[in-house]
C-alpha cells in the first residue's frame, strides 16, 4: 500500500520521523501552511487537485483538520481519510486492519478498534466456556443462572471483597456490591470479622448483595458457624478451610466449592518454607476430600513484600501448580497492594503478572485502603492483559488493554523551540483581590453520580442559588458563562483551573479540595 500524508510545515519533520521505518510506502506532502490544524478540506483539495496522485492507494490529512475530507477525494480520485491528531500515532494508523474515517481523527478509530478486538477475543472464550472447560479443565462457580467458569483457559477471575461487611449498613453493602459489579468483578466476597463471629448477620448481608447482583457470592471466614450460615444462605464459594476447621465444617458444604489454605489458624501455623507449605497444602486438601469436599481451590497465601517477604510464597504457588496443575489457584493480591505506599495501578499490574506466572486462576482483591480505590477495576484489566499475552505468546504490552493512567506509550507533545521574534513577558501573580460582582463558587465532586458540581453563591449570601453540574470542566464553565454567573476574567480563569482539577480528581480517584494542590509539589495542580 502506498500512502500520501499531507501536513503543515511545523509538523513535517515529526511526520517524516514517525513514518521512516514503516513497512508500507509512505510519502509526505507539505502544504504551505504552518500549523496542520489550519488546513481545510477545501484548501487541500485545491492544492492537491492538479497533481497526478494516481499511484497512491490512500491520502491521509491531519486528524486536527475540521470537517469532512471528502472534497480531497473528489478532487484527486484517491481514497482520503483523516489521520491521527498526533504524528506519533501514525504507525498505529497505517495498517491494513484499521478502518479509517473521513470525519473522525484516526487515533480515536485505532484505539477503539484495537481494544474492541482484544475484548472480543476474551468474550469469545467466555461465550464458548463449556468447550474451553472441557478441553482445559477447571470448575464452575455459581448455583444460580450466573455461572463463572474458572480455570487455565480463562482470564483470572476477580473476587472483590466487601471488607468488614457486618459493620456496614445493609444499604452500603448493596451499593458496594453494585459498585464491584460495575468495576468488572466476577464474584462478590463477604468479608467477616477476625475473631468476632457474627453468623446471625450473614443472611441479611447475602440478601443485600443479591439486591444488587446475581453474580456468585463467597464468604471470607474460618469460623464454622459463619461458614454454615453462609452455605444455608446460598453462597457459592467458601474462603476458607484449613486444618483447624475442616473436620468441624466440611459436612455442611455439600457441593459448594471451598478454598483450602496450607494453615492451621487456630494454632497459628503457616509454614514459612515453600516446600513445607506445599506439603501442608497437600495434607489439608486430602483431609478435606476425606470429609467430602470435592470442589477445591488452593490458596498458598500471598505475603507482604519484605516482611516477611513475597518470594517464598511465590515459590510455594509455583511448586504447587507444577504438582497439582488441575487444581484452581486463588491468589490474594491485596496482601501486596494494600501494604505498600505506591500507586495501585502499577503494583496491581505487576503482581497480577506474577500471579499468572505461578498459575493463578483467581485474584482476591479488597479495596480496603483509600490508596487502593479502583483496585478491582485495575485487577480486572490486568487479568485481561495477562490472558491476552499468554494466549498470543507475547509480552504484556501492545495488547489493546492496558493500565497506563498517568504515563503514556508515545510522547505526543510538540517540543517548544521558542519564538525569538516575539516579546517575552514573564508571568507574576496579582497581589490584590477584588470579588466578582456576580458572586462566588464552591466546587465539589459527586462521586456517586460521577459528576462535578459548581455551587454558586450570590454576593454576601450564605445559601446557594444555582448549581451547575456536568461530567467535565468544559461543559460547566461554558454553562457558567452563558448563564452570566461570572463577570471577571481572572475569576473565569480561576474557575477553569479548579474545574479541571476536579475533573482530574474524579478520573483518577484522588481527593479534591478547592484551592489545594492536587499533586504534592505542584503549586497549580
Amino acid at each position: 500500500m502506498r500512502v500520501l500524508i499531507v501536513t503543515g510545515t511545523l509538523a513535517e519533520a515529526e511526520v517524516r520521523r514517525h513514518t521512516a521505518d514503516l513497512s508500507h510506502s509512505v510519502d509526505v506532502h507539505t502544504l504551505p501552511v504552518t500549523v496542520a490544524a489550519f488546513i481545510t478540506p477545501g484548501y487541500a483539495a485545491k492544492q492537491l487537485g492538479g497533481l497526478d496522485l494516481s499511484g497512491y492507494d490512500m491520502i491521509l490529512l491531519p486528524g486536527s483538520v475540521n470537517g469532512d475530507v471528502s472534497p480531497v477525494e473528489e478532487a484527486t480520485g484517491v481514497p482520503t481519510y483523516k489521520g491521527p491528531i498526533h504524528a506519533a500515532d501514525l504507525p498505529l494508523v497505517i495498517r491494513d486492519d484499521v478502518k479509517l474515517s473521513k470525519t473522525a481523527p484516526a487515533n480515536e478509530q485505532v484505539a477503539d478498534v484495537i481494544r474492541s478486538k482484544a475484548l472480543k477475543e476474551i468474550e469469545a472464550v467466555d461465550r464458548d466456556w463449556r468447550r474451553v472447560l472441557e478441553e482445559r479443565g477447571g470448575i464452575v462457580l455459581g448455583r444460580g443462572e450466573w455461572k463463572v467458569p474458572v480455570g487455565p483457559g480463562f482470564p483470572m477471575r476477580v473476587v472483590a471483597e466487601i471488607v468488614n461487611a457486618p459493620l456496614l449498613d445493609l444499604g452500603d453493602v448493596t451499593r458496594r456490591a453494585a459498585y464491584y459489579e460495575a468495576q468488572g468483578a466476577d464474584l462478590i466476597d463477604i468479608g467477616m470479622l477476625a475473631r468476632d463471629p457474627r453468623p446471625e448477620s450473614i443472611r441479611g448481608i447475602v440478601d443485600a448483595v443479591r439486591e444488587a447482583t446475581e453474580m456468585p457470592i463467597s464468604i471470607d471466614s474460618l469460623e464454622p458457624m459463619e461458614i454454615e450460615a453462609a452455605v444455608d444462605a446460598g453462597v457459592d464459594l467458601v474462603l476458607s478451610l484449613d486444618a483447624g476447621n475442616i473436620e468441624e465444617v466440611a459436612h455442611a458444604l455439600d457441593e459448594v466449592a471451598a478454598v483450602v489454605l496450607p494453615t492451621n489458624m487456630r494454632e497459628g501455623v503457616l509454614p514459612r518454607d515453600a516446600h513445607e507449605r506445599v506439603e501442608m497444602m497437600h495434607r489439608n486438601m486430602a483431609l478435606a476430600r476425606e470429609h467430602g469436599v470435592t470442589n477445591i481451590v488452593a490458596d498458598l497465601v500471598v505475603e507482604p513484600l519484605l516482611r516477611p517477604g513475597l518470594v517464598e510464597a511465590l515459590k510455594a504457588f509455583q511448586l504447587f501448580h507444577v504438582e497439582e496443575p488441575e487444581t484452581p489457584i486463588l491468589f490474594g493480591i491485596g496482601n501486596v497492594t494494600e501494604l505498600i505506599d505506591a500507586d495501585s495501578t502499577g503494583v496491581n499490574a505487576a503482581i497480577t503478572a506474577l500471579a499468572a506466572e505461578v498459575g493463578a486462576d483467581m485474584l482476591h482483591v479488597p479495596e480496603h485502603s483509600v490508596k487502593n480505590r479502583g483496585g478491582v477495576r485495575e485487577a480486572v484489566e490486568a487479568s485481561k492483559m495477562m490472558f491476552l499475552a499468554e494466549r498470543r505468546g507475547t509480552l504484556p504490552k501492545d495488547l489493546g488493554v492496558d493500565l497506563l493512567v498517568l504515563k503514556e506509550k508515545r510522547w505526543v507533545e510538540e517540543p517548544y523551540t521558542g519564538h525569538p521574534e516575539a516579546e517575552t513577558v514573564h508571568g507574576y501573580p496579582e497581589t490584590e483581590f477584588s470579588p466578582d460582582r456576580t458572586g462566588w463558587f464552591k466546587i465539589a465532586v459527586d462521586r456517586e453520580r460521577g459528576e462535578i458540581a459548581a455551587i454558586h453563591y450570590p454576593p454576601g449570601e450564605k445559601e446557594p442559588d444555582v448549581i451547575v453540574r456536568g461530567r467535565n470542566a468544559q461543559m460547566i464553565y461554558q454553562t457558567i458563562i452563558r448563564e452570566g454567573l461570572v463577570s471577571k476574567l481572572d475569576h473565569a480563569a480561576y474557575l477553569g483551573k479548579e474545574l479541571e482539577k476536579a475533573y482530574i480528581s474524579l478520573v483518577l480517584g484522588r481527593s479534591y479540595v478547592q484551592d489545594r494542590a492536587l499533586f504534592g509539589g505542584l503549586s497549580s495542580l
